[in-house]
C-alpha cells in the first residue's frame, strides 16, 4: 500500500514539505522523491494503486484525484472536447461543469430533469437526449446521475444514443462511488457504457474531504488526453494523506471488515427507512424518468424549517431546498444515529408548500465564455428581467445554477430567486438582492 511504502522512506527530509513530518499527522505526507512515486508520471506506487482501483470498480483505468470531483469533470471535458465545440449538459449539473464550459469556450445546449413532488429533480429522458442530439453536433453529454437527491438516469439506454450519434457520455457519479459495494445501491455507470465517469469517495465512503475517483470505461478516450488535462487542473503538489486516504478507503471496502460492515449499514439503514415510513419521501423509482434511486439518501418533506428543526434536536443535515432537506447516510453511521433521527422527525408529513416547483427553461443569448467581451453592472432583480447574466446564481449545495452567465433573465428566474431569499437561503451570486449582468451596449 502507498502508506507502507511511504514509511520506508526515512532519509532525513531535506526537502518540501517544511514540517518536516514532526508529527504523527505528517508522517504520510511527502513530497515527490525517489519512491514515493509521480501522481501525474505514476510508474510505481500510485501506479499499482490505481490499477488495484480500476480492477476494483471494473474500468479500464481509473485515476486517484486530490482536487475532488471538480477537478475530474473539467480534465473529463478537457479530453472530451476541443475549445468551442458544442456540448449537451444535463441542466442539473454542477457548477463545475458550467466553469469547464467556461475556461473552454464550449457552446452548451441542455437537456432538462423531470420535475417531482417537492421540487426535487427526477432523471434526464433518453427520448429527450436523442432528440437534442438529433439537432447539434454535441461532440459530449455530461449528466449528473444519481443526483444529489440519489436519483439515477437510464444509464445505459442513453449511452446507446450517445455513441450512435458519435457523441461521448460523461456522467457524473459524484455521490455514487459507494454503488459497486452493495447489490442494495443501485449499478454504477461504470457498467453501464458511460465513456468517463467521474465519482468522490468522500461523499459516500470512509476517505478524506477532496478525495475522488475518475474512470476511463471504454476505449473512445485517450487516457494520454486524460492525464494532461489532469495536469492541468490538479495541484503539481499533491498532497500524500489524501492519496493513501483514497487507496486505504479502497481496500477497506473490499475486505471482509469492509464488507460486513457494509451489509450491517444497509440493515440499519433499511430498518429506518421502515420505520420511518410516511414521515420520509418513499422510493420514487420509475417515476419521470426516475430509472432508479440511491436509498442511502434520505428526503425529508419540510425544507430549510425542518433542517433547522433537526439542527436544533443535535442533527445537522447535507442541505436543504424550498421543500424538502437531505439527510446523507453511509457506513459511517451508527445505530444510535439512525435511532435518533427517528425520534427526532416530526410526527407527520408536511403538506406539499406551493413555492418550490422551481421549473424552468434556460434561454442561452451567448455561450458563457463570452460575456467576458462585456462590461457588466449590478442591477435589482426586477430591473435584470431581460437582461443576460454574467455571473451563475445558485444556492450551495446543490451549487447547481439557477442562472448561468449568457442566459436571459426572465420572470420565472427572477421569482425562483425571490422565493430562495423569501424563505430565508443565502443565494450565491444575488447579493442583497443584486444581480451581475452585461451592461447595455458595453462589448469592450
Amino acid at each position: 500500500m502507498i502508506g507502507d511504502e511511504l514509511k520506508k522512506l526515512t532519509n532525513y527530509p531535506f526537502h518540501m514539505p517544511g514540517h518536516k513530518r514532526n508529527s504523527d499527522l505528517f508522517k504520510m505526507d511527502f513530497t515527490e522523491i525517489d519512491g514515493s512515486d509521480d501522481l501525474h508520471d505514476p510508474k510505481g506506487i500510485i501506479k499499482d494503486a490505481m490499477d488495484f482501483a480500476a480492477n476494483v470498480y471494473g474500468s479500464k483505468k481509473t485515476y486517484f484525484l486530490i482536487n475532488g470531483s471538480t477537478c475530474g469533470i473539467l480534465a473529463a471535458m478537457g479530453a472530451a472536447l476541443k475549445p468551442g465545440e458544442n456540448i449537451l449538459v444535463a441542466r442539473n449539473c454542477h457548477k463545475s461543469v458550467y466553469n469547464g464550459i467556461f475556461l473552454m469556450g464550449l457552446k452548451p445546449s441542455y437537456v432538462y430533469p423531470k420535475k417531482l413532488k417537492w421540487g426535487i429533480a427526477g432523471g434526464i429522458s433518453p427520448e429527450e437526449v436523442n432528440a437534442e442530439l438529433e439537432k447539434t453536433n454535441a461532440r459530449a453529454f455530461i449528466i449528473v446521475s444519481p443526483t444529489y437527491e440519489g436519483m439515477t438516469s437510464d444509464i445505459r439506454e442513453i449511452s446507446s444514443i450517445c455513441h450512435s450519434h458519435n457523441c461521448l457520455l460523461i456522467v457524473d457519479e459524484a455521490h455514487g462511488a459507494h454503488f459497486n459495494f452493495h447489490s442494495a445501491f443501485p449499478t454504477s455507470a461504470v457498467e453501464l457504457g458511460a465513456d468517463i465517469v467521474i465519482q468522490s469517495l468522500h461523499k459516500t465512503l470512509p476517505a478524506l474531504t477532496q478525495t475522488a475517483l475518475l474512470h476511463i470505461c471504454t476505449d473512445r478516450i485517450s487516457p494520454e488526453r486524460v492525464q494532461k488535462y489532469l495536469s492541468i487542473f490538479e495541484s503539481s503538489s499533491p498532497s500524500y494523506i489524501l492519496l493513501n486516504s483514497i487507496e486505504a478507503c479502497i481496500k477497506y471496502m473490499t475486505s471482509p471488515q469492509g464488507k460486513k460492515a457494509m451489509d450491517d449499514y444497509v440493515k440499519r439503514l433499511f430498518d429506518f427507512r421502515k420505520k420511518a415510513a410516511g414521515l420520509i419521501l418513499e422510493d420514487m423509482k420509475g417515476r419521470s424518468c426516475v430509472y432508479d434511486t440511491d436509498p442511502s439518501k434520505i428526503i425529508i418533506p419540510g425544507g430549510l424549517k425542518i433542517m433547522e428543526d433537526l439542527r436544533s434536536c443535535g442533527f445537522e443535515l447535507e442541505m436543504a431546498n424550498a421543500g424538502y432537506a437531505l439527510a446523507m447516510t453511509s457506513i459511517g453511521d451508527t445505530d444510535e444515529g439512525f435511532a435518533g433521527l427517528l425520534n427526532a422527525l416530526p410526527t407527520q408529513m408536511p403538506k406539499t408548500p406551493t413555492d418550490c416547483d422551481y421549473d424552468f427553461k434556460a434561454e442561452v443569448i451567448m455561450s458563457p465564455s463570452e460575456t467576458i467581451y462585456y462590461s457588466t453592472e449590478k442591477v435589482s432583480l426586477k430591473k435584470a428581467l431581460g437582461k443576460i447574466a454574467a455571473k451563475s446564481v445558485y444556492i450551495y449545495p446543490p451549487g447547481t445554477p439557477i442562472i448561468a452567465p449568457g442566459e436571459k433573465i426572465t420572470e420565472n428566474i427572477i421569482s425562483i430567486i425571490e422565493n430562495y431569499l423569501k424563505i430565508g437561503f443565502d443565494v450565491v451570486g444575488a447579493d442583497n438582492g443584486l444581480i451581475e449582468c452585461i451592461a447595455k451596449n458595453s462589448q469592450k
